[in-house]
């Protein structure tokens, strides 16, 4: 070992021996450590200014150890030995904490190199001509799932109300926008394959998936497939968009040309594609595409070029760069090339012969610096050919969001929405009001695009527009972005690799995450009480203005609602909902309105990736002088016992009882009045009839 002191330009110079040597080492910068993989069987924690002994012996390998490696980051160590064990150490404690064995390659005499990507948590171990990979598992989040595995993408059926989402699992599942209730799925779609992306026909009866196993397959409702269509002739495919029009189905992703299939020769269930005339216009691989009716398609690929088209015809006339565009001349009389070889590796020129307006050199964008990862129309400024401005929009690499005019075939703005995060996704309501992006980070963004760019101008524009709310709804890349209006509000649906699907609205609105175990009722939760309109508009000014300031995140540890996984296999798994009220009345709403947004993660604190990152710490508010209320000073006066005044005594009624029996007595009088003179005259006829016998005798 050398190291050079600071006064000094020699180096020194020191070794230590080790009985019966070494195979490889390692050394922590951090704690100045060295680790060495000893032959016999022993790892050894060497402090590089003490060569006499090891600080530290690792034991527990029951063969010579051949490879280690530092995980800086968690202070801990890999080991591997030639009995093909693989350990896992806690360099404080010394402990052996994990032992991977029995999954690597079968062989006898291998020569081993080793190697961890801290930054990707993905171990490499190569076996001769084997290279063996493993990955670290996530740490387990008390963060609500809604699928098993990542979401690739999720679509509003406005129709039915319902948000459609697909995963890395080939499942497709189905939930009500108004409670968050999942109603069905529909699982192994594509086998074990991975469903990249999904798509609705017109009328939004038919859902079409698309999986990176080279097929795209057209279902109804019910969870029966009605086509399947052999996108990448019996081979894998990345299949990043699938484009509906009324006579044509687009699939991109893949390679520089466009797949189409024709629905009105959908007369068997397997579909073979069939040829598009325009050939390929592309250098790179085509990863997004958008239609204007009546007859506008714009493509955009990886190297940055967005190539307009007739869709009637299936000429492409135009290129879009942000540092050029240039005009094709289509050849009708010539057959377009057959595509042999696509990919990055091979970034040909097109075939069609084309004139630039200017001189430029083509520079291949190898890093994917602008690739153009999504394209949408403004369809509600429907007089920009007349009147000017941008009616295209497109993301991607680097961050960028542009605005485009594709009759003038110009740049008019371009602004960075998400700085070092590399590419973005987008979407944008059908009013064309607001435009939500989102980045790999997690991180969503909202801006208000009402204003923006509606006239042309010769110099492009930089500002961004407004933003209205930032802030993070998922804790990893967010694949899929929509944007719906039922019953007319606004909601912002996202889906993301975190396995996690969450719905908001535009401005201070908390945040829902479908699978929950407390269903929402969006109606009584977006918007407030009819009162006082200039009051109303105050406090949303100040919402907005505070969302713009600071950035939410979202904290896993306050949302304490853990997903049960639904045991259920079958291709319909229903579970049961048990709806909540969230109806809360203004009076409370504004003296609560932190408690209510908890739940739905609607705090506002700073980004930060620290243990406690849920914590929102501010300086306490000093509490003015309080007076002691009266019945505190004098006692006496409130609580004195008072005397007892003497009350008029009240008659008592008589009761029902004693009543009865007087009205009873006062009936029984009358017949004894009569038997009383009864008995009188009786008497005194007697005694009339015994003087009469008297006087006769």
């Amino acid at each position: 070992m050398a190291w050079r002191e600071k006064s000094k330009k020699r180096l020194n110079m020191t070794s230590f021996n080790i009985a019966q040597g070494i195979h490889a080492f390692d050394y922590h910068s951090r704690l100045n450590l060295i680790a060495t993989a000893g032959i016999n069987n022993k790892v050894c924690l060497w402090n590089p200014y003490v060569v006499s002994k090891p600080v530290g012996v690792l034991w527990g390998h029951s063969a010579s150890v051949i490879a280690v490696q530092f995980f800086v980051e968690r202070k801990q160590l890999f080991s591997f030995s030639k009995d093909k064990v693989l350990r896992l150490w806690d360099i404080q404690h010394q402990l052996s904490i994990q032992r991977i064995a029995c999954s690597f390659p079968k062989s006898q005499d291998f020569r081993c190199l080793f190697h961890f990507d801290e930054a990707h948590g993905r171990l490499f171990i190569s076996f001769n001509n084997q290279l063996a990979l493993l990955a670290m598992k996530s740490e387990a989040s008390k963060r609500v799932k809604s699928h098993e595995k990542a979401v690739t993408c999720v679509l509003y059926n406005s129709i039915l109300k319902q948000v459609i989402s697909s995963d890395t699992g080939s499942t497709v599942s189905f939930w009500m926008i108004d409670t968050g209730q999942k109603i069905k799925q529909f699982t192994g779609c594509h086998g074990n394959a991975e469903i990249s992306t999904m798509a609705l026909d017109a009328n939004e009866t038919r859902l079409l998936t698309g999986s990176t196993d080279g097929t795209v397959k057209i279902w109804d409702f019910n969870g029966y497939c009605h086509h399947t269509l052999n996108v990448g002739q019996d081979g894998a495919v990345d299949i990043s968009q699938i484009l509906i029009l009324k006579k044509k189905i687009l699939v991109t992703g893949w390679e520089r040309a466009i797949t189409v299939f024709r629905p009105q020769n959908f007369n068997q269930f397997f579909i073979q594609p069939e040829e598009w005339k325009g050939g390929i216009q592309h250098h790179d691989d085509i990863l997004c595409a958008a239609f204007l009716p009546p007859q506008t398609l714009v493509t955009g690929s990886y190297d940055g070029e967005i190539v307009l088209w007739n869709n009637s015809t299936e000429n492409a006339h135009h290129v879009l760069h942000p540092d050029y565009q240039r005009l094709l001349k289509s050849k009708l009389d010539t057959k377009p090339q057959k595509l042999l070889s696509a990919g990055r590796s091979q970034p040909s020129h097109p075939m069609a012969d084309h004139s630039t307006t200017g001189v430029r050199n083509f520079e291949i964008d190898t890093e994917g610096k602008n690739a153009v990862m999504r394209l949408c129309f403004l369809k509600a400024r429907k007089n920009t050919a007349v009147t000017g401005g941008a009616n295209l929009v497109s993301c991607g690499g680097s961050g960028y969001v542009r605005f485009w005019d594709i009759y003038k075939k110009q740049l008019l703005a371009e602004f960075l929405a998400h700085s070092g995060v590399g590419s973005i996704i987008m979407s944008t309501d059908k009013m064309n009001r607001y435009l939500t992006t989102g980045d790999l980070d997690g991180w969503l963004k909202i801006w208000n695009i009402e204003e923006y760019c509606l006239n042309s101008s010769k110099n492009k524009i930089t500002k961004a527009p407004t933003l209205i709310r930032s802030f993070q709804p998922h804790e990893d890349r967010i694949s899929s972005l929509e944007m719906c209006e039922p019953g007319g509000q606004l909601l912002i649906i996202s889906s993301s690799a975190d396995c996690s699907i969450c719905v908001t609205g535009v401005c201070n609105a908390p945040v829902w995450i479908f699978g929950q175990a407390k269903h929402w009722h969006i109606e009584n939760c977006l918007f407030l009480p009819k009162r006082d309109t200039n009051l109303v508009e105050s406090e949303i000014q100040k919402e907005i203005s505070l969302f713009s300031k600071e950035e939410s995140c979202l904290d896993p540890t306050e949302h304490s609602l853990l997903n049960k996984k639904n045991k259920d296999d079958s291709t319909y798994n229903v579970r049961p909902s048990e709806d909540i009220n969230l109806d809360i009345k203004y009076k409370e709403r504004s003296t609560c309105m932190k408690e209510t947004q908890k739940p739905y993660y609607g705090e506002v604190i700073k980004k930060s990736f620290s243990t406690f990152r849920s914590l929102n710490i501010g300086a306490l508010e000093e509490l003015p002088e309080v007076n002691k209320p009266a019945f505190l000073l004098d006692p006496e006066k409130y609580f004195r016992k008072e005397p007892e005044e003497e009350r008029p005594q009240i008659l008592e009624a008589p009761s029902l009882f004693k009543t009865l029996k007087a009205v009873f007595d006062e009936k029984n009088l009358f017949p004894k009045e009569i038997l009383h003179h009864e008995r009188k005259a009786k008497q005194l006829c007697q005694e009339k009839s015994c003087e009469v016998k008297k006087n006769k005798k």
